[in-house]
C-alpha cells in the first residue's frame, strides 16, 4: 500500500528534481547565450506590459494604433515578435526603446 506524502515531502523532492534539471542545464555548452535570449524575451514582455498599463491602454487600443488586433498583441507578448514589431508597439504607447549590448 502506498503512502501518501505530505506536501513539504512532495515540495522538497520537486525542488531536488529542479536543481537536477538546472545543473543538467547550466553543463550544456550553450547555456548562457540561451539564457540571455529567453530573459531578453521575457524583459521585453514586461517592458510592453508596463508601457500599455503606464500608458492607461488596452491591448485592444494598442492592437487599434498598431493596425493590427488585440489577439496579434496577446502573441506579441508571449515573445513572438520582431525586433520592429517591438519598436511599434511601444510607439503605440507612447514610449521608445533604447538597446544596450552587454558582453555575456
Amino acid at each position: 500500500m502506498k503512502t501518501k506524502k505530505s506536501y513539504e515531502e512532495l515540495s522538497k523532492e520537486g525542488a531536488a528534481r529542479w536543481e537536477k534539471m538546472l545543473a543538467f542545464a547550466k553543463a550544456q555548452p550553450d547555456y548562457e547565450a540561451i539564457a540571455a535570449e529567453v530573459n531578453a524575451g521575457i524583459d521585453a514582455a514586461f517592458a510592453m506590459e508596463r508601457a500599455r498599463k503606464e500608458a492607461g491602454l488596452t491591448q485592444a487600443q494598442v492592437a487599434e494604433r498598431m493596425g493590427t488586433t488585440q489577439s496579434s498583441v496577446a502573441r506579441m507578448l508571449k515573445g513572438r515578435l520582431t525586433l520592429a514589431s517591438f519598436a511599434r508597439y511601444l510607439a503605440a504607447c507612447g514610449k521608445r526603446a533604447e538597446i544596450t549590448i552587454h558582453q555575456l
